[in-house]
């Protein structure tokens, strides 16, 4: 049944909203048909330029470039709290926005901001309108108020007011990465995407202080995972902004998961530097025209990136054929929600972003014992190498015999390491990149558990290690007739 009190009030607060929208515009609409009065820019606005590799890096305009965006609100109103505790008074009066501070004070609204009854706390409600104003000049022009496109920015505004439940995409930004199309579905709410340019500029102001990750890598990025139908309830604005800057921890599970197929089925060295969070269909604030984003900064991506890794050429290209495959390893991986699967996924995921090749080996055997050993630790590169090479055969793809040999020589390396056996190298000699140890011994590893997490997300019968005994090792092995 419709509560017809409460949407009442959710109508008495929209035409408060507009009005004090209205009052707003009109006002900057006064000065900007001054032609003395002068506008300060957006001078922290983002630039988006393309390098040769492809990617694109970003600057802020700054105070002294003319094509700068300009700031029209602030000629009147301050925007952001330090501005509201410097500004003088204001040479105009606001009274519709008074009356929408009134108004939100006197009902249950009011409480989603914080500390409405104290000095500057209606600073928030005024900001909501402000950037509201804003957004539209900067959308929509500086002519007459056009009361369809002022619905579109404001009713954005009151259901971030008047939610308690926040519908919002998430967006990683998948680095150094190129992609050969535009737009790739993964499953009913998942895709990858090509950036649109607005999401491109609004990502590049988001905070990167204290992740450690590089701006240029945080900026190479043209394609981003996307995952729809998220939500985040909260009972106060600044909760929102909190909880959206600060991603829950199965959101990093969700992406995990698509890194892991991503890397499983193509071998990309890759990663991700940002989480964004966007709202969709609400919103507590704008900046100028673009789309509001929230979320942070991270560093989720091999060490190499940082090495101007963003301005050369050789990075990861994955097809519209290796999308399919990463698409069916993504659906296949979300269907098997067993740990001994999330554990050999996570170690994938270390072992190609690690920066040690030890390190990576080490992740690599670990994910195979996890999926092919069984609680008797006796002879377990043996009977690894022999479970591997018995998967092969359901591949089609390789021979049984060049993976029992591959397995093999993991096994020797990680034995070589794990006991020392290495002889050490001259501390003073210099060594090329490709000539550090254990490159292609890593390559070696971290193939060989793309291969045998692919065969086991298409055959999940054989997460048991023990049947892999029964039906590929012993039955075969047995004479015709006594199989049973």
């Amino acid at each position: 049944m419709i509560d017809e009190a409460a949407v009442e009030r959710v109508r008495l607060l929209y035409r408060a909203f507009e009005a004090a929208f209205d009052e707003l515009h009109a006002a900057v609409l006064e000065k900007i048909g001054n032609p003395g009065q002068y506008f300060s820019p957006h001078h922290d606005y983002p630039i988006m330029s393309l390098m040769d590799s492809g990617f694109p890096t970003f600057h802020d305009h700054g105070f002294y470039n003319n094509n700068t965006p300009r700031n029209y609100v602030e000629a009147l109103r301050p925007t952001s709290l330090l501005g509201a505790l410097m500004h003088v008074r204001p040479e105009k009066e606001f009274p519709e926005g008074a009356k929408l501070v009134s108004l939100l004070k006197e009902n249950e609204f009011g409480k989603r901001f914080f500390q409405l009854d104290l000095p500057f706390s209606g600073h928030d409600v005024d900001g909501m309108v402000a950037t509201a104003v804003e957004r539209y000049l900067h959308v929509y022009g500086t002519g007459r108020l056009n009361p369809d496109n002022r619905r579109k920015v404001l009713h954005r505004i009151l259901m971030g007011v008047i939610r308690d439940d926040y519908p919002v995409t998430v967006m990683v930004p998948i680095a150094l990465t190129h992609f050969a199309t535009d737009r790739f579905r993964l499953s009913g709410n998942a895709y990858v995407a090509r950036i649109p340019r607005g999401l491109q500029l609004a990502r590049s102001r988001m905070d990167r202080r204290g992740s450690g990750a590089v701006a240029g890598v945080i900026g190479a990025a043209t394609h981003a995972y996307v995952s729809t139908s998220w939500s985040m309830p909260a009972s106060t604005i600044q909760g929102v902004r909190d909880g959206l800057d600060d991603p829950s921890q199965n959101v990093f599970e969700e992406i995990d998961v698509f890194f892991a197929a991503l890397r499983a089925a193509t071998g990309a060295i890759t990663g991700y530097a940002q989480v964004c969070m966007v709202p969709r269909r609400w919103s507590v604030g704008y900046y100028a025209d673009l789309p509001p984003v929230f979320g942070a900064t991270y560093r989720r991506y091999p060490n190499s990136f940082d090495n101007y890794g963003w301005a050369s050429s050789g990075q990861s290209l994955v097809t519209a054929r290796e999308l399919e495959d990463v698409k069916r390893l993504y659906n296949l991986i979300l269907e098997r929600r067993e740990e001994r699967v999330a554990i050999a996924l996570k170690r994938l995921n270390s072992c190609m972003t690690r920066d040690d090749a030890v390190d990576a080996i080490l992740d690599a055997t670990i994910g195979l014992e996890v999926l092919l050993g069984d609680q008797e630790n006796q002879a377990l590169s043996y009977k690894l190498r022999l479970r591997a090479g018995a998967l092969a055969r359901l591949s089609g793809t390789r021979k049984p015999s060049d993976v029992v040999a591959s397995v093999k020589k993991i096994y020797e390396v990680r034995s070589a390491i794990v006991h020392g056996l290495k002889t050490k190298r001259p501390k003073q000699r210099l060594l090329e990149p490709e000539a550090e140890p254990y490159v292609a011994e890593r390559a070696t590893a971290a193939d060989m558990l793309r291969f045998v997490i692919d065969i086991l997300l298409e055959h999940p019968v054989y997460l048991d290690p023990l049947k892999i005994d029964a039906d590929l090792l012993i039955e075969p092995a047995l004479p015709e007739g006594l199989g049973g």
